[in-house]
């Protein structure tokens, strides 16, 4: 390699041609973007946040993860027995149809509990994402749902998990178990996902005792405000 030593960019130069242009350079006024300049910018940044067509679709249809991918092609097994029926519908097809049936509801079930127990917290995360559309049907998924609202050790995980029970919320010993969370809960961030747990699907026995905890200062000042403030709007 050359010892000849590079001039610094940009003034450190001999050549007078250079630094002229870096002088005038300098003199130019940056200014600020104009208004349609910076909604534009915003407009594109939305744009790209905006799901696609496709993407919409895959997400109708169940293929944003590898749980739907699974059941994709789950679905095309049981479509291929389904057309093999119609040329020979005989007991033994439609038993083996409803043996595959079952056992891709079993793969489903198996790769969301995997994930709700996994040490990855995306993972987890994601097998929160998947097991919200069965809770509501499968008391196994439900109390793994409400395992990690209540113990994981990730705060955002927990606060993902309590947004997933909230139909779930009516549940007696959900809705004690939430409840009780609340005023125990150590990260504001929990405390917020519990309150509008609450206040989103509460009926009005937990309402009136998340307005009692509120007014006797027992969550955090931000959120005893938001709670006080939401309900007496909510009433005006």
């Amino acid at each position: 390699m050359s010892d000849k030593k590079l001039p610094n960019l940009p003034l450190d130069s001999d050549d007078a041609a250079e630094k002229e242009l870096w002088t005038a350079l300098g003199k130019i006024d940056a200014g600020e973007p104009s208004a349609n300049l910076r909604r534009g910018f915003y407009r594109k940044l939305e744009d790209v946040n905006r799901p696609t067509a496709m993407t919409k679709l895959r997400s109708l249809l169940g293929f944003s993860g590898n749980t739907g991918w699974l059941t994709a092609a789950a679905c095309l097994l049981v479509g291929l027995g389904v057309g093999q029926l119609f040329e020979k519908t005989s007991g033994d097809d439609i038993g083996r149809l409803a043996a595959l049936e079952q056992n891709v509801s079993v793969l489903n079930r198996t790769l969301i509990l995997d994930r709700l127990d996994n040490d990855s917290a995306g993972k987890r995360l994601r097998g929160i994402i998947d097991a919200a559309y069965f809770a509501a049907d499968d008391a196994e998924i439900t109390r793994a749902l409400l395992q990690r609202a209540t113990e994981d050790r990730v705060h955002s995980v927990r606060a993902a998990a309590i947004d997933a029970l909230g139909p779930q919320l009516g549940t007696p010993s959900i809705g004690r178990t939430i409840m009780e969370s609340i005023q125990q809960a150590e990260s504001p961030l929990v405390q917020l996902a519990l309150v509008d747990l609450v206040l989103r699907n509460g009926n009005k026995l937990q309402i009136s005792r998340l307005l009692e905890l509120a007014e006797d200062g027992k969550l955090y000042p931000d959120l005893s405000r938001h709670v006080l403030t939401s309900l007496k709007r909510n009433t005006a």
